[in-house]
C-alpha cells in the first residue's frame, strides 16, 4: 500500500491535477479527459431508485397482489395539519396539572379537594354537527351519516365556558 501511495504522489507531482467541470473532483490531467466523459453523461440523467420489495416479488404471486392494493390505494390524500404546538402546550398543562397533585399529596391533603381537571380538546377531532361530539376523522366519516338520520336524539353534551 505504501508503495503505490509513493507512486501516486510522485505522478502528481509530475502531471499535476486537473479539476472535473461537471463535478468539481480533482483527477490526473492524463485520466481527466476519461472522467469528464463519463461525469458529463451520469450528469444529465438521474438514476431511477430501486426498489428490493417489488424485485424480490417479481415473478411470485406477491407482484399480482401489490398491483391489486397499489391500485386500491388512493394516491391524491389531504396533507395533515402540523399542530404540535397545541399538543405541546396540552402536554406541559397536564404536567403541571400532575405536578400540583403531587403536591398536594406530599402536604398530606387529599385529591378530592383539587378543583375538577378540564377536559383535553384533541384538535384532530372532527366535530359532527348534528351531535357535537367529536371523532378521530375516520370515526367521524362513518358517524355523521348515520347521526344525519337520527330522529330521536338526546341533546347534545353542554358547551364548555371557556
Amino acid at each position: 500500500a505504501e508503495v503505490l501511495y509513493v507512486q501516486a504522489a510522485s505522478a502528481v507531482e509530475q502531471e499535476g491535477l486537473g479539476q472535473c467541470s461537471f463535478c468539481g473532483r480533482r483527477f490526473l490531467c492524463t485520466r481527466l479527459e476519461k472522467h469528464a466523459n463519463i461525469c458529463g453523461k451520469s450528469q444529465g440523467s438521474k438514476r431511477k431508485v430501486f426498489d428490493s420489495s417489488r424485485a424480490r416479488a417479481r415473478g411470485t404471486e406477491l407482484e399480482q397482489y401489490q398491483q391489486w392494493k397499489s391500485s386500491e390505494r388512493p394516491q391524491n390524500k389531504p396533507a395533515r395539519r402540523n399542530n404540535w404546538r397545541q399538543k405541546h402546550e396540552v402536554f406541559i398543562q397536564t404536567l403541571r396539572q400532575a405536578r400540583q397533585v403531587q403536591q398536594v399529596l406530599s402536604k398530606g391533603g387529599k385529591v378530592s379537594d383539587l378543583p375538577p381537571l378540564p377536559p383535553i380538546e384533541n384538535p384532530d377531532y372532527v366535530a359532527c354537527p348534528y351531535c357535537r361530539r367529536r371523532f378521530a376523522p375516520q370515526a367521524a366519516e362513518r358517524h355523521i351519516p348515520k347521526c344525519k338520520t337520527i330522529k330521536n336524539r338526546p341533546p347534545p353534551p353542554p358547551q364548555r365556558r371557556r
